[in-house]
């Protein structure tokens, strides 16, 4: 029984610095998590199925598990949008051939086609923006695609303003035209876009209405516009809205208007621009305009995409404007120990993992998503080599009870 037993050991031992080597080998494997052989001993059981008495020695060892160990590794930053670290629990989902697997190996790169990929090749699995632009995401699983095609222009058709108009302005007695200084207070010009994706400018103009003002009567403003295209020319003027303030500077009534453009005068069609006012005060302060909130934008090229900590993916353009293409995806599992390690930095589910949970980032227990970044290895490589020489020690010793058990039986053969 004594060789059996030592080379159980050794066996033993050769799994220990198997597993050990192999964990050496990945210390720069990004996303890759250590294992551990673990033990059981061996004792023989009588004919009768009974367990051997207290004087009964072990048969040896045995191999009962390869436990993996999930422990978060370091994030390393790379500057690289593209790569992904999750900090937290769950996976990436990538399709391998039909079949779902998980990787912690966030290092992607997007194929000649538009697909996000792993460096395996593998499309990385999320969820799509709903149709309508609603600004939400299917709960479907496909595979990412980055869309690099150029953003269309649109045209402004909203504007909203904050400004304050001075209380201690003359009121305006002469009919306004945008020529004539005299004919109006204040005046802001705001940029907007045709549909084209042309700047164009339109004027609001500013004239505190004739004989208001007194005591316990209200203020009035009128409000006048001008649009001109990028050529300079005036193509549509007129009388916006009239605002209306308390005697304590609280707009009250004519908070919005509407700017109609029959014809920019550069081939693009008409415009109708809402503005909204209701942000506008009277103080005894000088004209300000605090702020103004423009939609529409010009034409813009791909440039760069960014990823936000809840795995969304935005696509940015060379106007300044951003667009939601997608939304990264994470599984996570009941028993983290079912899971198969195979090659290419993966796991495979296995029954006794239990189903997937998929969700977004940050939902559900799951980690959130950092882009330029990836998780290291979380092999520590002073452990493993403290390790090595114990299992090293280990098959030595082994060898040494088979070296005995030699010397026993020679000397029993020469009996």
């Amino acid at each position: 029984m004594g060789y059996n037993t030592a080379v159980s050991g050794l066996d033993a031992a050769q799994t220990d610095l198997n597993t050990i080597g192999n964990n050496i080998a990945n210390v720069n494997t990004v996303g890759f998590k250590e294992s551990d052989a673990q033990f059981g001993d061996l004792y023989a059981a009588s004919l009768a199925g009974a367990a051997g008495s207290s004087t009964t020695p072990g048969i040896g060892v045995s191999t009962v598990d390869l436990s993996q160990n999930f422990t978060q590794g370091n994030v390393q930053t790379t500057g690289n949008p593209l790569d992904m670290a999750i900090n937290g629990g769950g996976f990436f989902i990538v399709n391998n051939n039909g079949t779902m697997d998980y990787t912690r190996n966030g290092q992607f790169h997007v194929s000649a086609n538009g697909t996000l990929e792993t460096n395996g090749n593998l499309a990385v699995q999320g969820f799509q923006p709903v149709a309508g632009g609603s600004g939400g995401f299917s709960t479907t699983l496909s595979k990412l695609t980055i869309n690099e095609s150029a953003m269309s222009p649109q045209a402004t058709t909203q504007a909203s303003l904050v400004a304050n108009l001075n209380a201690n302005d003359t009121p305006i007695t002469t009919g306004f035209s945008p020529t004539n200084s005299s004919s109006y207070n204040s005046s802001t010009t705001m940029q907007v876009y045709d549909s084209l994706g042309n700047s164009e400018d339109v004027t609001l103009y500013f004239a505190q209405a004739s004989g208001t003002g007194s005591a316990n009567q209200p203020d009035q403003w009128k409000v006048y516009y001008t649009a001109g295209n990028g050529s300079g020319t005036t193509v549509a003027s007129g009388a916006l809205t009239t605002l209306t303030f308390s005697n304590t500077g609280q707009l009250t009534s004519g908070a919005s208007g509407t700017i109609t453009v029959p014809s920019w005068g550069d081939g693009a069609a008409s415009g109708s621009i809402s503005v909204n006012l209701s942000g506008t005060t009277l103080t005894n302060a000088s004209f300000a305009v605090t702020s103004e909130n423009i939609n529409g934008y010009p034409p813009g090229t791909y440039s760069a995409i960014s990823v936000q900590s809840n795995g969304v993916i935005d696509a940015n353009y060379t106007n300044g404007q951003s667009k939601s293409i997608g939304q990264m995806a994470l599984a996570n599992f009941a028993n983290l120990q079912g899971l198969s390690p195979i090659s290419g930095n993966l796991w495979s589910a296995t029954a006794a993992a239990g189903n997937p949970l998929v969700n977004a980032p940050g939902v559900a227990g799951l980690g959130v998503i950092q882009s330029g970044a990836v998780e290291a290895s979380n092999v520590g490589l002073s452990t493993q080599l403290v390790d090595m020489i114990v299992a090293q020690q280990a098959y030595q010793a082994n060898t040494s009870t088979i070296k005995t058990e030699q010397a026993d039986t020679q000397s029993l053969l020469q009996l």
